[in-house]
């Protein structure tokens, strides 16, 4: 028989594997509201920021559980909140024992990665280089855009611990880009250094997290949509001190 204590962990688990990647507060809270109560839990409370869940449960019996979780650390990756998601709605019609439940939300966290990283990178600049046409610029940009934000992207995944500390992903991206940009300019590769330099640092771009502020706004959740806002804005000033860097050292 699963206990309270248990309940929680796996609820606080999901909520944390949700957070961490990405997730709206009402999200994160939702789908603890889902777990505690496919298992029969009567009363739930929960308190999400941008760095903590705080939960509390009690079924009116005066014998209260809490658990709280701190996240240090924060990334995107939309796939894995969908996997939780279809998750919590899975508890909804078959329950699953305390084991089983923690080894499924472990495969979700820890799982290997549907899409092998040197692909996504190569795709992911493929992808961006296309701003070029977007924006009615020269084709010749395409390529010199196109090795800038792989040259980004690569310096990101192998700087290794530096990449955990907040905003030196950015700068670096952002001094990587403006880099290539300009040596592939002065090599006689594209014809419009802004554009190339723009596309380099596009894919670094806090657009979810700017999403996730106006979204948890719009729910009430205030603290978390001015932190996340702040977030938003140190990111694009952190990118913007790596392109003024590289422009400082090369021009």
């Amino acid at each position: 028989m699963i206990n309270q204590k248990q309940i929680l962990n796996i609820s606080a688990y999901a909520g944390e594997i949700i957070l961490s990647n990405g997730g709206e507060i009402y999200r994160t809270e939702d789908t603890i509201s889902r777990i505690c109560k496919a298992y029969g839990i009567k009363y739930v409370n929960s308190l999400v920021t941008p760095t903590g869940i705080f939960i509390s449960v009690d079924n009116g019996d005066g014998d209260s559980e809490t658990v709280v979780r701190r996240i240090h650390n924060r990334r995107i990756n939309l796939n894995k909140i969908s996997l939780v998601n279809n998750f919590s709605r899975k508890l909804e019609n078959e329950l699953l024992n305390y084991q089983k439940a923690m080894e499924e939300l472990g495969a979700i966290e820890y799982g290997s990665p549907e899409t092998n990283l040197k692909a996504g990178v190569l795709l992911t600049s493929l992808g961006v280089s296309t701003n070029v046409i977007i924006m009615k610029e020269s084709y010749n940009n395409i390529l010199p855009a196109f090795l800038a934000t792989l040259a980004s992207q690569i310096v990101i995944k192998k700087i290794g611990f530096l990449k955990d500390v907040n905003f030196i992903p950015e700068i670096a991206a952002g001094f990587i880009g403006t880099i290539v940009s300009l040596i592939a300019f002065n090599n006689g590769l594209g014809d419009n250094l802004s554009i190339m330099i723009v596309t380099a640092i596009l894919p670094f771009v806090p657009g979810v997290s700017l999403t996730n502020s106006i979204r948890d706004a719009i729910s009430g959740d205030l603290i978390s949509a001015t932190s996340r806002g702040m977030e938003a804005f140190l990111i694009a000033i952190s990118l913007a001190v790596g392109v003024a860097l590289a422009l400082g050292v090369l021009r």
